[in-house]
């Protein structure tokens, strides 16, 4: 399979856009979220199933019609019943060349609350891979938000709210228990968090899966237990616990335009999107470069994999492989990953 998305070979050269330089390779990375998106689009479109671009990647289809320049990811948003349509579907449509990363047979496993179709697990030279993904050597992919009905009763609200931060709670402290770096007060703090989830779920844990696992899947439960309730106030759950409530209603899912995203797709996003976005970032028509949830750029780590596997072969790195700033530098030198 070649890429079913054109691009101009004019669009993988370095770039300035709102006074930020854009590497070529940044581009090819873009390029290859891209093909994840037209075929999760494909499916969408073959099943019924609704979604918009999220958060960073709906400001870059309004504002700059394609990525926020600073901006290394691609997140779209589901309702609670779309986004369990596409699971069912998912794996019978998945070719071989993409992965889950999720709670399904086969996927990888997460180590978050998260959803992620991607190109692989693993960057890959291969010249399958490079023809496939436009140049790009970096394992990339698309990441799902679930939004889910919230109840309009208090108590109710908070009972689903106390529940789900628990998990969340318990979740972090079992990345210390996994690595065995968790003592003392943290480790009771652990031990009566698991204590409370099985009482009140009437839930064992298991020893024949691991506990990520199991935790993960139980906060899913919780956050779709309003499912039924009929309310059309709706939540990405995790997001609402780190950086709080944004407004989101069932009507932004399905009431959508269609505008242009880097000039090789349209993307569909609320037709409301000036009151959503107001509403999250203020003044979005302005742009302001701010730090994301991870380092820049997204594929750092594998980078520097890559520049170490050459250099311990002894081998010269492809000029394509190299980035370059504004004036002409290395944004990264391989030699500083000598073995």
């Amino acid at each position: 399979m070649t890429p079913r998305l054109t691009f101009p070979s004019e669009y993988f050269k370095d770039e300035t856009r709102c006074n930020f330089h854009i590497t070529g390779m940044m581009k090819r990375l873009w390029a290859s979220q891209l093909e994840i998106l037209a075929w999760i689009n494909e499916v969408c479109t073959k099943y019924g199933i609704r979604y918009i671009m999220c958060y960073g990647s709906m400001i870059g289809a309004v504002r700059h019609k394609g990525y926020v320049p600073w901006d290394d990811d691609l997140d779209i948003g589901m309702l609670r019943a779309d986004y369990e349509k596409f699971c069912d579907v998912v794996l019978s449509e998945l070719p071989p060349y993409f992965k889950t990363r999720s709670l399904l047979p086969g996927a990888i496993p997460p180590k978050e609350m998260s959803f992620n179709v991607c190109n692989g697990g693993m960057l890959d030279t291969s010249p399958e891979f490079l023809e496939r993904f436009h140049g790009c050597p970096y394992t990339t992919g698309v990441d799902f938000f679930v939004f889910d009905r919230v109840s309009e009763d208090p108590q109710e609200y908070e009972y689903q709210d106390r529940l789900i931060r628990l998990l969340d709670r318990m979740l972090m402290l079992q990345w210390d228990v996994d690595k065995n770096t968790i003592f003392g007060e943290l480790r009771q703090q652990y031990m009566d968090i698991r204590r409370t989830i099985e009482s009140e779920l009437a839930y064992s844990f298991s020893v024949a899966e691991p506990m990520t696992i199991q935790i993960l899947r139980l906060l899913d439960l919780a956050c779709s237990i309003c499912e039924d309730c009929g309310s059309k106030h709706v939540e990405n759950r995790e997001q609402v616990i780190y950086y709080g409530e944004k407004g989101f209603r069932e009507e932004h899912f399905t009431d959508r335009i269609f505008v242009p995203f880097e000039g090789v797709m349209d993307v569909p996003i609320p037709r409301d999107y000036d009151g959503i976005l107001s509403n999250i970032f203020g003044d979005y028509k302005t742009p302001r470069k701010h730090t994301s949830q991870h380092e820049y750029p997204i594929y750092k780590y594998q980078r520097m994999e890559l520049y170490k596997a050459y250099n311990a072969r002894g081998w010269k790195i492809p000029e394509e492989f190299l980035e370059y700033d504004e004036n002409g530098k290395l944004v990264v030198d391989p030699a500083d990953f000598m073995i």
